[in-house]
């Protein structure tokens, strides 16, 4: 099950530093600014643009095409992302560098937006096991659970997302996040419990190393989430790009590794 964001927070992703909360009437709001923006190790930036409508409107959001978006990284440098279609922006110069920070912005008529996201060093999975749940379930089959071992740097604080894919699909309809800052070891063994896996399955995992603010961001949006399916009175997660727009910006690096449930 996937959830559409621009439905469900009435609105759709957003993070932690130069915060700013933006309430939006379920009726009658004006279509707001939504940003997914990303750069990843190795990789240049992407940033997709979109507008969110009124809460029981079921059109298809609409997109930004005439934005001016760029990036800097620290030694100074500067890119303009091309617009390549659908509301998707790419960089062609800029690659995410570990332990770098990236300032992105955007421009849309009169209206400009900033937001920052450090890019940390590459996390690394030490392995991956599985083991049987001993527990009543709905169905017959046999239930797993999967462990992630990850070589933790005790020195400092961490913050990780973990993807998860089954056979080639990606699972989470929500976000798999850890910090480990109550925690000072040199290896954590994460576990999802809302995850269930099955003999035979082929699974793939994404660790992820990202910032504070992102990691706020995701746990706000996991709330959203979860408050959603218990009726409760959804909000928008607040942001690191500042003006008012709604979205995330995330600088990351990632590794990933594989198993399969025999």
């Amino acid at each position: 099950m996937r959830i559409s964001f621009s439905i469900l927070f009435i609105t759709a992703l957003s993070l932690g530093s130069c915060e700013e909360i933006i309430d939006i009437d379920l009726n009658t709001s004006e279509p707001a600014l939504v940003a997914r923006a990303e750069i990843i190790k190795d990789s240049t930036a992407m940033v997709k643009l979109t507008y969110t409508g009124s809460y029981f409107d079921t059109t298809r959001a609409g997109i930004e095409e005439a934005a001016m978006v760029s990036i800097n990284d620290n030694p100074g440098r500067s890119e303009v992302l091309e617009y390549t279609g659908e509301g998707v922006y790419r960089g062609n110069i800029i690659r995410g560098k570990e332990n770098s920070e990236y300032t992105l912005n955007i421009v849309t008529g009169d209206r400009s937006y900033s937001g920052r996201s450090y890019l940390n060093s590459k996390p690394e999975i030490l392995q991956l096991e599985y083991e049987k749940l001993d527990i009543p379930h709905y169905t017959e089959e046999t239930i797993y659970s999967l462990m992630t071992i990850i070589i933790d740097d005790p020195g400092n604080d961490n913050y990780y997302m973990l993807r998860y894919y089954r056979n080639g699909e990606l699972m989470n309809d929500y976000y798999s996040i850890y910090s480990d800052r109550y925690l000072r070891a040199d290896t954590i063994v994460y576990t999802d419990y809302r995850l269930d896996f099955y003999r035979t399955d082929t699974v793939k995992v994404e660790l992820y190393a990202i910032d504070n603010g992102v990691y706020n961001y995701f746990n706000l949006v996991n709330d959203v989430l979860f408050s959603a399916m218990s009726s409760s009175t959804p909000f928008n997660p607040e942001s690191n790009i500042s003006g008012g727009i709604l979205g995330y910006f995330m600088a990351a690096s990632f590794d990933s590794d594989s198993i399969i449930i025999h």
